[in-house]
């Protein structure tokens, strides 16, 4: 009988080892279904004459310390901002501690002279919704982000808990055999054992496939309850959550040429004329504003959120004149939108002639017409450019080489940005503004690239001869979304470029303005360009 039992527990042992192995090899996939805890948040912000970025790095435990960078640029005003985080969601639990909208904790950052990052932190108590504001003593910037933590999924928890019964299982089975008078009870419990087991590895090999709830603050309006266990509250996803577009309205006093101004930014839904207020960041910013001035200068902003649905941008436009707005931003659910204000801002004269700011010119370098590259100098730094042949309804390349060397940092998530507007008057050059307001292309591309597949390098980190199939470098790729928590680098990294191609495709023949933007040094450097794109039937008539 003890040997036929012992048989029998070795033909049970095997069969468990089977499953139990498929577990262990099935372990990656089953653990990648957790709900990420998170990754560092950058956040641009110009607040008042400051252009900041604002990075919440990852908080890794509930309650735990937030640690928030500001990192400034050349020519960032030294002084104290203030800090403060504020919990905003409601829970349907009691939550035991402050309520929503009172403040929990305060701190101080103190910007030096030197452009670079600044640090503070402060603590969080409990997952949710949130609010960081920046204040400088005039104005306050209140950011929203998400505080999250890692949850196991119901797949994972069958998984461990048939793991945990099996092992239990097993340990009566031995016991049972050992002591029972009857050895051939000891099989009902391994058989119990192996029952759980079979179940922990049917869990784990589904769970890869199986969908994960909508997560909150990028599919759903995020709450305590759903950031806590998204498993618990939602169903997955088979909805569409889209949301109606934003209309964008100006508000502001008369705007006065050399003189500071607030224009506010009113966001309402378009459907029911609430406030939106569900705006994701994208591109390491929550609004991208792009205001171009009579004489083809570019600001890209990026206003500070005041209230719900309410923004406001501080500006110094430095000359008398129309100024044509466009506003880029992503809706939870409605996927990038490009909003132009319908009036754009007018500058009127300064009473005195000497009050008026000293705007820096746009000087253009030219591109197309025949001129196919240039060399031009922005600040210290030598910039070449050099383009495909700008051709109508075919994809163009424009690649700018800043420097020699790889040392350019990310800004906005990006090495480098393009923005387009035209077809223009050629002639209306005193006007650039009025005539962008009406172009009926305004485009916002970023540096494209790609990466050799045996290269492990960071994308758009300088590689080892990277070249594309017609030999053109590829070392300005942009960089690649992190995954299950990872952060991407932030502006102190400065490894990239030099090269940063773009590549767009004009819709139409004309006059375009494009303004090539990239980071250095903590500097953002801007080179205006002026690209003449030719009809393509044109160009085939030219051929013999």
């Amino acid at each position: 009988m003890i040997t036929g039992l012992c048989a029998a527990m070795r033909r049970l042992a095997v069969v468990a080892g089977l499953p139990l192995a498929l577990l262990l090899s099935t372990a990656v996939p089953a653990m990648a279904d957790s709900a990420s805890a998170g990754a560092d948040v950058m956040v641009a912000q110009t607040l008042g004459d400051r252009e900041l970025t604002v990075v919440l790095r990852r908080v890794t435990g509930v309650p735990g310390p937030l640690k928030v960078d500001i990192i400034t640029h050349t020519g960032t005003a030294p002084g104290g901002l203030a800090l403060a985080v504020t919990p905003t969601g409601a829970t349907s639990a009691a939550p035991g501690s402050s309520a929503p909208g009172t403040p929990t904790a305060e701190a101080t950052v103190e910007l030096g002279a030197q452009a670079g990052s600044y640090s503070a932190t402060v603590p969080v108590d409990r997952p949710g919704p949130w609010e960081l504001a920046i204040g400088d003593g005039q104005r306050t910037a209140r950011i929203p982000f998400a505080v999250t933590k890692q949850v196991i999924s119901p797949p994972e928890r069958l998984a461990y808990g048939g793991l945990i019964t099996a092992g239990a299982l097993l340990l009566v089975s031995g016991v049972l055999a050992a002591r029972a008078r009857r050895a051939g009870w000891a099989l009902v419990p391994a058989g119990g054992a192996l029952a759980a087991l079979s179940a922990a590895v049917t869990a784990a090999l589904l769970s890869s496939s199986l969908p994960l709830p909508p997560q909150p603050g990028s599919q759903i309006d995020p709450s305590v309850d759903n950031v806590g266990d998204p498993y618990a509250l939602n169903k997955p996803l088979i909805a569409d959550y889209s949301r109606p577009p934003v209309t964008l309205t100006l508000q502001s006093s008369a705007v006065v040429a050399g003189n500071p101004a607030d224009v506010d930014l009113k966001l309402t839904d378009g459907s029911t004329g609430l406030p939106v207020d569900d705006l994701l960041v994208h591109d390491d910013a929550l609004i991208h504003l792009l205001v171009i001035g009579p004489t083809g200068q570019l600001w890209h902003l990026h206003p500070i959120r005041t209230a719900p649905g309410r923004y406001q941008q501080h500006l110094r436009l430095p000359a008398p004149g129309h100024y044509a707005v466009s506003a880029e931003m992503v809706r939870r659910g409605g996927g990038v939108q490009r909003v132009r204000a319908a009036t754009g801002l007018t500058a009127i004269a300064a009473s005195r002639p000497d009050a008026l700011a000293t705007g820096a010119a746009a000087n253009p370098v030219h591109l197309g017409n025949g001129s196919l590259a240039v060399t031009t100098p922005v600040g210290a730094t030598s910039v070449s450019l050099t383009t495909t042949q700008p051709v109508a309804d075919t994809a163009v390349t424009v690649a700018a080489r800043v420097g020699d060397t790889a040392d350019l940092q990310l800004w906005l998530g990006m090495v480098g940005h393009m923005i387009v507007a035209g077809p223009l008057p050629p002639t209306n050059t005193n006007d650039i503004g009025t005539a962008v307001q009406s172009a009926p292309v305004w485009a916002h591309t970023h540096s494209m690239g790609g990466m050799p597949a045996s290269d492990h390098s960071m994308a758009g980190m300088t590689m080892a001869n990277p070249t594309d199939t017609a030999g053109n470098s590829m070392n300005a790729m942009i960089a690649m979304n992190p995954v299950n928590g990872d952060s991407a680098p932030d502006e102190t990294v400065a490894g990239y470029g030099p090269d940063v191609p773009f590549t767009f495709t004009f819709p139409a023949a004309g006059q375009y303005r494009l303004w090539v933007q990239v980071e250095r040094d903590y500097t953002l450097l801007t080179i205006p360009v002026v690209i003449d794109v030719v009809d393509g039937s044109a160009m085939q008539g030219m051929r013999p």
